[in-house]
Order: structure tokens, then sequence, then C-alpha cells
């Protein structure tokens, strides 16, 4: 197969750039913002022409198979092409955005070299055509843009931080340990031969090492349980940042469970059933986090979350219903899309309040909004499209996701109680979506202003409103033509998802429009006795929202701290036990069967280096003392000093052998040993 080297420059190139960026904005700020923003355009340039290939069905390969041990495959098909073309254009968006967000910030070098070195291992990730290249491009893309939720240095910052990084290394090793137990055919099948990867091998001895590998695509989605860090991560970030995070890293997360689900476990119910129920819960609690919240950009976080889990049902849904998912396959792809835009409006519009008033609770920027009515028709359209109102694109994806799920229920022949119970909950939180959503836009666009003298000034850039302007237009143009936009994208995906024929589907049918009807009605509920009633009280000069959950209440905080420092010290135990206890044993045997007397030693022992070194200095000092040093002659003892050192480096060294960091260190030793071995070999 020809190799085409543009999906090379596609990858280098905002590597390279990152560290022109870095350099020259190391003698200018805003050179690095410049760099960033022509590095990422001139990427999205390229992906264009590889996109509009792709769409008249010329895809594009790669393939180095001596590079990293196993090789590396990159392909541009239909739906990777579009996904890489979409993260560029957010890329392009947050760049231009960033202009006005960083006006005077003395680490925007560093921001600009890991936006675009993540840049770089985002595209890998979405253009990697094998398991093993996915892999490796993640744990890079997890890294790199860790510095993005540090970045302010704040201790709330480096909490949040500490905690994205212990994930990502967590759910890393988990990666790692599936890999190693999956057959090495599975880590290097390309995605693009058209068929299940796994086909003839038994699916039971593939869930463990699935499971494994879902655990770092899925925390880095954000799925329930794995959800912790993204409530403090998001909010953390710049705005800039916090939108990518939500717009693009996690569909790579998701992108990553539909390989699993595609490629490897594709004919096992369990599977998709773990999918689909793993998506229910995070649909549903991440909308009550989000309603219980009161600061905007962790609403906006606990939205993602709630987001993602509509996406994993749909996933669900496709393996479940087999031949048959085809509208969910639409919903999938579609939903993506929506929500990259959706949340890219979304958190900009947020970080136009953050950047102006240096605030994000409910109760300091109320009222903000008013007599800016750009701000105003740009969130309202992300509001609008997020809560899957009629007219607007978010409306087209969820009836896709809510059809297929009726779909399945239809073909259960017994027991369809469960998802029937799911489909309610399905509706349920698209109430909750738009009961948040109406939380943030009453308090921002429609409360009394808390700081009216501020709410008057200029508050955004020409470029960076054109940028939103067109991506909430984007959202109305695709709404009311979904079959146009949506189902093309659909069908540019239809080949990576391994689809077949996609029917056509009627987008604004009686059942759908009863769906949202619901979906709508219990959100207006939700938001008048819940938001109104409970989570807000009438205050002397406005609306004062009540946070009920109190901080430290978080899976977090109450499980996974203590239980990792449980773990921690349970390893700790058993290492000393390993290393002391039988030196204690040998110990007290000798001295109660071999009866040996301990004595002292007058002076330090030492050895024949010691004693050899030691009478050689002597004799030095001794010349020394003769000639230069003859008025203030030096009387040390070189002998006995350094016996003495010697001994102190023992016990020094006895001790290091006993503790777990010397043990975690010959581990370290041990596993770069195996690497280089496999590397070089």
């Amino acid at each position: 197969m020809h190799n085409n080297l543009w999906l090379v420059a596609v990858i280098a190139l905002p590597a390279l750039g990152a560290v022109f960026a870095y350099v020259s904005g190391r003698r200018r700020a805003q050179y690095a913002l410049w760099s960033m923003l022509l590095t990422s355009a001139a990427v999205f340039a390229i992906l264009s022409v590889l996109l509009w290939r792709a769409a008249r069905g010329q895809s594009a390969s790669f393939a180095a198979a001596n590079a990293c041990v196993m090789g590396i495959a990159l392909h541009a098909d239909g739906f990777r092409a579009l996904y890489a073309w979409i993260a560029a254009l957010l890329w392009c968006v947050a760049s231009v955005f960033s202009f006005s967000y960083f006006r005077t910030d003395r680490n925007l070098p560093r921001y600009a070299f890991f936006t675009l070195f993540t840049l770089s291992a985002t595209l890998g990730v979405f253009l990697s055509d094998q398991l093993v290249t996915t892999v490796m491009f993640f744990e890079v893309m997890s890294l790199a843009s860790y510095p993005w939720v540090a970045h302010t240095e704040t201790p709330v910052a480096v909490r949040a931080a500490q905690s994205y990084l212990w994930i990502a290394i967590i759910g890393g090793m988990c990666m790692l340990m599936g890999l190693l137990l999956l057959p090495q055919t599975l880590l290097t099948a390309r995605y693009s031969a058209g068929q299940s990867a796994a086909e003839g091998l038994a699916f039971a001895r593939l869930m463990l090492p699935s499971v494994l590998i879902l655990t770092g695509f899925a925390a880095k989605a954000g799925a329930f349980p794995l959800h912790v860090w993204l409530p403090r991560a998001y909010p953390a970030a710049p705005a800039p940042a916090s939108a990518l995070l939500s717009a693009v890293l996690s569909k790579a997360g998701v992108f990553g469970i539909l390989l699993l689900s595609v490629q490897i476990m594709r004919e096992s119910v369990a599977w998709h059933a773990l999918i689909f129920w793993t998506g229910v819960a995070t649909m549903v609690i991440g909308g009550v986090l989000a309603l219980l919240s009161v600061d905007i950009k962790r609403i906006l976080a606990c939205s993602s979350m709630s987001q993602i889990g509509f996406i994993l049902v749909g996933v669900g849904l496709y393996g479940l219903l087999a031949h048959h998912g085809g509208v969910a396959a639409q919903g999938i792809v579609s939903h993506m899309v929506n929500h990259s835009l959706f949340k890219m409006i979304l958190f900009l519009c947020a970080g136009v309040v953050v950047m102006n008033l240096g605030q994000s609770s409910l109760n300091d920027v109320r009222g903000y909004g008013r007599g800016k009515p750009l701000l105003h028709l740009v969130f309202l359209s992300g509001m609008l499209g997020l809560a899957g109102i009629p007219l607007w694109s978010g409306f087209a994806s969820k009836s896709l996701l809510h059809e297929s799920l009726l779909e399945y229920i239809r073909m259960l022949p017994s027991g369809a109680w469960i998802y029937t119970a799911a489909e309610w909950l399905f509706v349920l939180s698209g109430g909750l979506t738009l009961s948040y959503m109406l939380k943030l836009y009453v308090c921002l666009f429609w409360e009394r202003p808390a700081r009216p003298d501020i709410s008057k000034a200029p508050y955004l850039s020409r470029a960076s409103a054109a940028a939103l302007g067109g991506l909430a237009a984007a959202v109305w143009v695709f709404g009311l033509f979904p079959e146009v936009f949506l189902g093309g994208a659909v069908t540019l995906s239809a080949g990576f998802l391994q689809a077949g024929e996609l029917s056509a589907v009627t987008v604004f049918s009686a059942g759908n429009l009863l769906g949202a009807g619901k979906s709508i009605a219990f959100g207006i509920l939700i938001y008048a006795l819940v938001v109104r009633r409970m989570l807000s009280e009438k205050a002397g000069d406005g609306r004062y929202y009540i946070s009920p959950v109190p901080e430290r209440w978080n899976l977090e905080d109450m499980v996974y701290r203590p239980l990792l420092k449980a773990m921690t010290a349970v390893v700790a135990a058993f290492s000393w036990a390993v290393s002391t206890l039988p030196e204690l044993l040998l110990s007290g045997l000798r001295r109660a069967l071999l009866r040996v007397r301990s004595w002292r030693v007058p002076m330090p022992g030492g050895n024949r280096f010691t004693c050899a070194a030691g009478e050689f200095l002597n004799n030095v000092e001794a010349v020394l003392n003769k000639s230069v040093l003859r008025d203030r002659p030096a009387n040390i003892d070189f002998s006995c000093a350094l016996a003495a050192g010697n001994e102190e480096l023992g016990r020094s060294m006895k001790r290091l052998k006993r503790s777990l960091s010397y043990s975690l260190l010959l581990f370290c030793i041990g596993l770069f040993a195996l690497l280089s071995y496999l590397v070089f070999s």
C-alpha cells in the first residue's frame, strides 16, 4: 500500500510547531499564540484536502512496520478524516479565542507548546489504524494535556491536575495490562481491513483485557465511575483548554471505546450491555451533578459527562441491535459532532464571563449577559442544541439515539421492562439537560447584574466573535437540514463503524417530536420545582443560588484517595515484612542456637580500600604539614574518617533496601531494561 506522507506531516507539524511556539514565545508572549494559530490553520488546511479525498473514496494510509517495535499505522477514511478535521477546526477556534482570553499571562509559551503537542497526539489517536498505535498516541495525549489543568498553578489547579494525572496514569497502567493479555494479532490488526479483528476468538478470553483497556478510554471520556477528575479539571483549566478537553479529548476516549466495540467485542452481548448501562449511569449522574452545581464551568463539565453518557448508550445499543443498528450508528456520529460544537460554544461563552469578571460562581456572574446580544444569541444556540430543542441540531442526534433504544425494546421478546426504565431515564436526562441549562441561561441573561459597572465594558474581540458566531450558526443550520449535514457525516462514518447500508430516517417525525416534548416538559418542571424553589432563594439584589452538596462529598475524597492510601500502606507493610522479617528471624536463630556474642568495635571498621586510601591521604597530610601547612598543620586521621563514612554508608544502604522506594526503584530498573530489550532487539 502506498504511504501517504501527508498523514505524517499532519502529526509532525504540530509537534514541530510546539517547539517554535515555545522558543518564539520566550521573546514575546503573543508570538506563541500566533505560532499556535498558524500551525493549527496549516493542519486544518491539510486535513481539509484529506477529508475531501476521503469523501470521494480516496482514503490515505501510512504504515511503518519497524517503528516503535510493533509499527505505526495511520489511515484517513471517512470517519477518522472527519473527526481529525473537526479537531483541527476547533483547535483553530480555541487559538483565535486565546488572543482575547490571555491578555497577560507569563506562562503563554508553555501553554502554546503543550496545546500544539496535544493536537499532534490527538490527531494521532483519530488517524490511527491499529490498537497499539491508538494506545501510544492516547497516552502521549493524556500526559501532554496535563499542563492545561495545572496552568494557573493555584492550589486548586494543582489539586485538580494531580487528580487528572493520577487517573491518566492508573488508566494507562490498566491499558498496558490489557494489551499484554491480548493476542498480538489484535494489537497490530488494521481497522481499515473492514472486518472484526477478533473473528474466531473466544470472547470470554477477550473480556478481561478489553475491560482493562476500556478503563483507560472511559477515564478520558469521563464515564462513571472514572469521572472524578472531570468536575475539578475542567473548571481549573483556562477556558480554551476546557473547551478542547470537552469538545475533542473526551471524544478520543469515545473513539477508543468504539474501537473496542467494533473491532474486538462486536459479537459479545455482555460487552455491549456493559457499555449501555455505563452510559445510562453516566448520563443520569452527570445531569444530577450539573443541576446541583453553582459554578458555571463545573456545570458545563458535569454536562459533558452526561452527554458522553448519551453517546455511550448509543454505542451499547449499536452492538445490542447487531445488524439492525443503523439508527444507533447515525445517532452516535451525529451526537459526537453535535456535542463537540455545543461544548466549544458554551465553554468559550463561559470563558468570556470568566476573563471579564474573574469569577465563575453563578452568584458572582449573575446578569452579566444582559445588554450583550451577540453573547446572548451564541449561548442560546449552544443551549438549545444541547437540550435537544427541535430546529437545533441536538434534536436530531438525540432523537436518533432515542429511536434506537425504542427499536431495541420492541425487539426484546421478554424482560423489556428494565430497558423501558432506561428509556424513561433517557427522557429524564434530557429534561435534566434543559433544567441546568435554563439555570445558567436565566442567571446570566435575565437576573439583575451582580456587578453592573463591569457588565457594559467591551468583552470580546471581533475575531473571537466571528468564530463563535460561525459555530452558533452551524448548530442552527445543521438543525434545519439534519439529513444534509449530519447525514453526510454519518455516511462518511459508515465504513469505519461497519454499519452497512444506512436507512433514511425521518428526524421530524411525530414520535421524535413527542419524545422531545416529554424531555422539555420534564426540564421545565424540574427547573420550576427544584431550581427555583430548592436550589435558589430570593436575595435583596437578585437571586442567590445554593449548592446543597458539600465540596468534600465526592468519590475522589470519600473513596478513591482513602483506598489508594490504604493500598499504599498494605504494599509498604508487605515490603517491610518481605525485606525485614527474614533478617530478624535469622538473627534471632543465630543468637539462640549459635550463642554468638555481640561486641563493640572500638573504632569504625573499614575495608582494604578505606585503609589504603586513608594511609595515602595521611601521608599527603604529613607532607603538607611539613611544607605548605607548617604554620597551621592539619590533624585528621583519614583512615578513621573513611572507615566511619563507609560504616554510615552501609547503614544507609541497609535502610534503603528495607524501604518501599528501593523495591520500586528495582522494579523501574527492571522494567526499563525489559523495554530497552524489546525496543532494540
